[in-house]
């Protein structure tokens, strides 16, 4: 579906689905083919004209920058309500429960302005605050003695040096926490929003942390910060600066056509929040661990490597292997799900796994595969309201881990 909004035109799609005979100039066309991938969206002339777009397993927005007329925005819609979507993101990455944030997107249909809008708000509640200042370490050259002296540098340098090597200790704004937040509003500085008021309020915030180094910061070092009763306060904004370092792309151009998108995939996300819901549910019993893309070796020689989703421990021995599939679940799983986890079943010497689909239904199917393991699917609905799908969550842990016997 095509419309004008607000000088821009919009075509929307769902997740996985096709819009057929879209009218796009050749620019667009050109620059989709170019920009994107087929999981993100694909492109092909239409038997009727125009063009068939195919999203793929990727949602949120897609902007490109038209010189000659208003901007095109391509919004790729989730088939999850948008407020459980945001449950989702919320809750895999670890971000604080945004409870009065979700009446707004119940509303509407993207998600990234909203993300926006909350990250903004965080970051100036920061500002307001006062942004954390630390010591820190620096080695200089300098025309004057204001450190400790570095005397073995100094020495080889020879004696008619003017300068002094040494360290010093600065009381700074210019930490990790400030830099991975300036890169984010940086980033941020430069993209397109639906609401106009946004803009100007990143670069406000952006100001606020003119102290910090613009180092190339990237979603990796949002993992490595180590949080004090200081800084705790930058635990959500952080993980939130994660989504736009990992997920929103912005070029200069491509071709001749600049843009700027904004894509979650929806089945990296899926795995991500199943794992965080069964690690939460065995995180109680000390017995029990769960292990996240745990790297294994499927032939003698150590050339074949596996990466199961999940495997479930316990006293560090290997019990269920569990991978999750996001994609419609038929009468039966794919005999590919089949083989890979059997595969991985029989490489650990394990005899239970579980394929987890997103749908209906209760309890899933079992089989007992003549390789002497047992095989379940267990759908976990991501529908109705928050409130609902939220209270699924603990059931369908206890289901998950409870079915093999390990507790």
């Amino acid at each position: 579906m095509a419309a004008e909004t607000a000088g821009r035109r919009v075509i929307r799609l769902r997740e996985n689905e096709t819009l057929a005979g879209v009218d796009l100039p050749a620019w667009a066309a050109d620059a989709l083919r170019t920009i994107y991938k087929e999981e993100q969206l694909r492109i092909a002339p239409s038997w009727s004209g125009g063009y068939d777009l195919t999203a793929g397993g990727h949602v949120g927005t897609i902007s490109l920058h038209n010189p000659a007329g208003p901007p095109l925005d391509i919004l790729i819609e989730p088939k999850v309500p948008i407020t459980n979507l945001f449950l989702m993101l919320t809750y895999a990455h670890k971000l604080v429960n945004f409870g009065r944030e979700l009446s707004p997107l119940a509303t509407g249909d993207d998600i990234f302005d909203p993300v926006v809008d909350i990250f903004v708000r965080q970051v100036d509640d920061i500002i307001r605050r006062g942004i954390h200042r630390g010591y820190v370490d620096r080695e200089e050259t300098a025309t004057y003695l204001r450190g400790r002296l570095l005397l073995a540098r100094q020495v080889r340098r020879g004696p008619a040096v003017v300068t002094f090597e040494q360290r010093v200790n600065e009381f700074t704004a210019d930490l990790p926490e400030n830099r991975i937040l300036r890169a984010a509003l940086d980033l941020l500085a430069r993209a397109r929003f639906r609401d106009p008021a946004l803009r100007p309020r990143v670069r406000r915030a952006l100001a606020g942390f003119d102290e910090a180094t613009p180092d190339a910061v990237t979603a990796a070092d949002c993992d490595r910060v180590v949080y004090t009763r200081l800084t705790e306060r930058y635990r959500s904004p952080i993980n939130l600066a994660r989504l736009f370092l990992r997920y929103l792309s912005l070029e200069g151009s491509a071709g001749e056509t600049p843009f700027v998108s904004f894509l979650v995939p929806m089945p990296r996300l899926f795995e991500q929040f199943v794992a965080r819901l069964l690690g939460d549910y065995v995180a109680g019993r000390p017995r029990l661990r769960l292990e996240d893309q745990w790297r294994i070796w499927l032939d003698e020689e150590r050339r074949l490597e596996g990466r199961p989703d999940l495997v479930l421990k316990r006293d560090g021995r290997a019990l269920l292997v569990l991978d999750t599939k996001y994609k419609v679940y038929g009468e039966k799983p794919a005999t590919a799900d089949v083989n890979q986890i059997v595969t991985y079943c029989h490489t650990l010497g394990v005899s239970d796994a579980v394929l987890i689909y997103p749908g209906e239904g209760d309890g899933g199917d079992a089989y007992m595969m003549k390789a002497g393991v047992r095989l379940r699917t267990r759908p976990l609905s991501l529908a109705g309201t928050p409130a609902a799908f939220r209270a699924r969550w603990g059931e369908f842990a206890g289901e998950v881990v409870g079915g093999c016997g390990v507790i």
